[in-house]
């Protein structure tokens, strides 16, 4: 119940009630790195652009060593891949994750999407359904877009 009432405030005014980080917390780690996994896979095959992606992305979120981020990709690409996985996973997400945390992960996930120069439909589906099954409200998203869009001309 706190959690709703905090995601509530953050969907609101955009404060963060809980700063609670997911460096420090290596299950939600491994959620993010799996669904990632599940994005990268969601075309078909997962590139070494969207591979390096994903490690880069763990590395600057949680301030990983490669070997670890190496390590959680791995992990992710062998271990998920069904639909049945991506409901067992948005569920362990709507349990774990506030929406803070939720806003940082589609950020990451918009960074994989993009990772091999392709927009396949079935990544864009995917997202769709993210955005619905984890309740992102519209100003969350935009601010994941924009978060998304800040790296990207940061990298240029």
């Amino acid at each position: 119940m706190i959690t709703k009432l905090k995601d509530l405030i953050y969907a609101k005014t955009g404060i963060a009630t809980d700063l609670t980080s997911l460096a420090d917390d290596p299950e939600a780690q491994a959620l993010v790195a799996s669904l990632m996994a599940l994005v990268a896979k969601s075309d078909g095959d997962i590139s070494a652009h969207e591979t390096a992606r994903m490690v880069q992305m763990l590395q600057d979120r949680f301030h990983l060593a490669s070997v670890a981020a190496v390590d959680l990709v791995d992990r992710a690409t062998n271990d998920f891949g069904s639909e049945t996985d991506l409901d067992g996973l948005i569920e362990n997400i709507n349990d774990e994750l506030n929406l803070v945390q939720k806003e940082m992960l589609l950020s990451m996930v918009l960074h994989v999407i993009s990772a091999d120069d392709r927009k396949d439909a079935a990544e864009m589906h995917l997202l769709a359904t993210l955005i619905e099954r984890l309740s992102i409200p519209d100003n969350i998203m935009e601010r994941a877009y924009a978060t998304y869009f800040q790296d990207q001309k940061e990298q240029d």
